[in-house]
C-alpha cells in the first residue's frame, strides 16, 4: 500500500525490564527491528554491533545481562562472541535464518536458537526465559 506506514504492535507488558540486551546484527532493518522490539519489552539495548571484532569487544566489556546473537556476521560466524559470553556467564540466544537447532555445530547444538523471521514475542519470551535460567 502506498501512502500507509505498517504499525508495530505496541507490548502490554515489559518481561525484560531492567536487562541490558547486547544486539550482534548486521542488517541494518533487522537490528532496529530487534532495538524497538526489546525496548518495548522494556530492555536497555547495548548496541546493536554490525562486526565481529565490535562484536567480540563488546560482548568482552559490556555490563550485558543478555544478547541476541545473528549467526552470520558479513559472512564470518559469530562463534568466538558467544564463547566470550558464554565464559563471563551471560545468557543468549542464536538468531539465524541460515541455521536451526539442528544444522548448528556440536557445540552449540544444545543452545537456544530463533529462526528468522521471528514474532516479536517469541524474541522476547525466549530471551527471558534463558535469561530466567541463570539468574
Amino acid at each position: 500500500m502506498i501512502g500507509k506506514r505498517k504499525v508495530r504492535p505496541v507490548m502490554t507488558s515489559t518481561p525484560l525490564r531492567g536487562q541490558q540486551i547486547l544486539v550482534v546484527e548486521d542488517n541494518a532493518l533487522i537490528a532496529m527491528s530487534l532495538e524497538d522490539i526489546l525496548r518495548d519489552a522494556g530492555a536497555e539495548v547495548v548496541g546493536p554491533v554490525a562486526t565481529l571484532e565490535e562484536a567480540e569487544r563488546t560482548a568482552a566489556q559490556a555490563d550485558v545481562t543478555g544478547a541476541v546473537l545473528d549467526i552470520m556476521l558479513e559472512e564470518v560466524e559469530v562463534w568466538p562472541v558467544a564463547r566470550i559470553l558464554r565464559a563471563r556467564g551471560v545468557p543468549f540466544i542464536f538468531s539465524s535464518g541460515h541455521f536451526e537447532q539442528d544444522t548448528l555445530p556440536q557445540e552449540w547444538t544444545n543452545h537456544t536458537i530463533v529462526t528468522k523471521p521471528a514474532r516479536a514475542r517469541d524474541i522476547v519470551d525466549t530471551l527471558r526465559r534463558v535469561i530466567d535460567q541463570v539468574q
